[in-house]
């Protein structure tokens, strides 16, 4: 019995050795004493403790016997484990060498308490394509670029683009100027910009700038033509047929911390549609927004981000589409505010009010909601309402005096490259509706290109006039008028 005990004893510390395990029995192996060691074990450096020179010799010799009795150890374990008809043991591993452990049979039968097995590593984000700009041509081989890394911005872009019919708004002038921009291709917007952000949150205290130039048909609506003729670049030379120049926006700026304040000449903030075509979805623009919004005016805007969902505009300029010139005392002001409750919606609202220059006297209110659905899908609803007491009627003179406009858009994102659009509009402008419905898409093979063909109907019931008047070219645009449009961005 005391031999069967003895035998169990040498074969479990065999197995403590070949799994790399050093825990020795004091029956089987006994280390040479040194005096100089720790009596807890062998004297293995430890940081902040000297090694002592004399003891190399008492290791190798330690290390020696260990060896040997290691070997004696498995030459036993081999026996006895021929003699039970068991497998023999892995052949011995040198010295110094650590046998690596076998892999286990089956990763998914993992056995209850083992440690779970790491996640997988996410897959690396896919870099989006960078659109190219004029900007990019000062990057550099380190990976930086001088105007970026100061705060400058310079782009623009070219739009060109065909409708078959007028549309009562940018596209042919609306129906209320002798110049016909329609059934042919024209180059709408020529667009260089250059300027510098004032970022008052990262640096404190800062200063930009901002000026905008354009060639193209849409040329006389970004022009100032709220000034007295022959001011800026209203009728002062700058017109070439259909063609003319305009520069609708030239300001400075100065940012401390969340607040900014903008002098000079510069876009209004009203309403949802743009002057600038790449910032729409689609190539025609709103009634609402030809005839019954600002484009630009001249002044002092202010902007104050309260907090992160909240942020207040306030200012005061001179009325309607000036530009650094003011027409019959023109002298308003401006409020707004727009306010994010979730990264799904926003709201805006904005109201301009007093001597709007050219139109008259009066207050425009414009109130924005869009709403993200799903990742795919997005709705904007606007509201408009303008009061004047300018006297003039929209059927006759294409100058409306009172309007309301409501509008509401759908948009649904096929891929990254494809995007459709849906706009229904109803314009009522001194008692007469207007209606509009506009679908069409975006195609985007590139950051830098945009193909948008759209089609748009126009009806109403307006009566018919004589030939060559007002009233009859509103009557060939909204009376059941069917517009074929589109047109192709190229941005730099």
């Amino acid at each position: 019995m005391r031999y069967r005990i003895m035998d169990l004893i040498r074969q479990g510390t065999s197995a403590a050795l070949l799994l790399g395990g050093f825990a020795l029995g004091t029956s089987s192996l006994a280390l040479a004493e040194d005096g100089n060691a720790p009596q807890n074990g062998p004297a293995f450096y430890q940081p902040g403790n000297a090694r002592p020179s004399d003891h190399n010799e008492v290791y190798r010799q330690a290390g020696a016997r260990l060896n040997m009795q290691r070997q004696q150890h498995m030459a036993q374990h081999r026996f006895i484990a021929m003699q039970q008809g068991q497998a023999p043991a892995p052949p011995d591993v040198p010295a110094g060498e650590a046998q690596a452990p076998a892999p286990p049979a089956d990763n998914a039968a993992a056995k209850e308490g083992d440690k779970p097995a790491a996640p997988a590593a996410a897959p690396a984000e896919e870099k989006k394509e960078e659109p190219w700009s004029i900007v990019s041509l000062f990057d550099d081989d380190a990976g930086g670029n001088w105007m970026k890394d100061n705060g400058y911005i310079m782009g623009g872009w070219l739009a060109a683009g065909y409708s078959n019919h007028p549309d009562g708004s940018f596209t042919g002038n609306g129906p209320f100027v002798n110049q016909r921009e329609f059934a042919s291709f024209n180059l709408n917007q020529g667009y260089l910009f250059f300027g510098k952000v004032a970022d008052g949150v990262k640096n404190g205290v800062d200063w930009g700038f901002r000026a905008d130039i354009n060639y193209g048909v849409d040329g006389n609506d970004m022009q100032a033509f709220g000034n007295n003729p022959g001011r800026w670049d209203y009728l002062n030379g700058w017109d070439h047929g259909i063609y003319e120049w305009a520069m609708p926006q030239l300001y400075g700026e100065i940012a401390m911390d969340t607040v900014s304040l903008k002098l000079g000449h510069f876009y209004t903030p009203h309403g949802y549609e743009v002057v600038t075509t790449p910032d729409n979805f689609f190539f025609s623009k709103q009634i609402t927004f030809y005839n019954s919004e600002p484009f630009t005016h001249t002044g002092a805007m202010a902007n104050w981000k309260a907090a992160d969902e909240i942020s207040f505009m306030a200012g005061w300029v001179l009325g309607w589409d000036t530009g650094f010139d003011q027409f019959r005392n023109g002298n308003m002001g401006m409020f707004g505010v727009t306010y994010n409750p979730s990264d799904k919606t926003s709201l805006v609202y904005t109201v301009g009010f007093g001597n709007f220059g050219w139109r008259g006297t009066g207050s425009i209110n414009s109130a924005i909601v869009s709403h993200k659905w799903t990742d795919k899908l997005q709705s904007v609803h606007q509201f408009d309402v303008l009061q004047t007491n300018n006297g003039t009627d929209f059927l006759t003179s294409g100058i409306a005096g009172d309007s309301t406009g409501q509008i509401n858009y759908l948009f649904y994102d096929l891929s990254e490259t494809l995007r459709l659009g849906l706009r229904q509009e109803w314009y009522k402008a001194d008692g007469a509706s207007y209606n509009t419905i506009t679908y069409g898409v975006n195609i985007k093979p590139t950051q830098n290109l945009v193909i948008r063909p759209e089609m748009r109907h126009n009806f109403g019931n307006t009566p018919a006039g004589a030939p060559g008047t007002i009233t009859n070219n509103i009557n060939d645009v909204f009376g059941h008028n069917d517009v074929f449009g589109v047109d192709v961005i190229v941005k730099f």
